[in-house]
């Protein structure tokens, strides 16, 4: 399941997530691809799906994008590091 707000409360403080429309409509892409495929679509192969276009991407507005979705899908704070 996506977030769709900008914030949500991890761990006692608020956390920004990259809830935007661009992310909904960047993983809405993924999921219909995957399934026209006839492959199975969970977070793990989400995953798998977003760190191979990651890895292919040649731009780094788009590494950033799919960093960013990545994240959100595993619901990593960006301040953790």
């Amino acid at each position: 399941m996506v977030r769709t707000t900008d914030k949500s409360e991890q761990n006692g403080k608020q956390t920004s997530q990259p809830a935007s429309a661009e992310y909904e409509a960047m993983l809405g892409r993924i999921v219909i691809e995957m399934l026209r495929a006839g492959r199975p679509v969970s977070r793990q192969s989400l995953c798998a799906k977003i760190a191979f276009l990651l890895s292919e991407s040649p731009q780094p507005s788009q590494e950033l994008l799919y960093e960013n979705l990545l994240r959100m899908l595993l619901n990593v704070d960006r301040t953790d590091r």
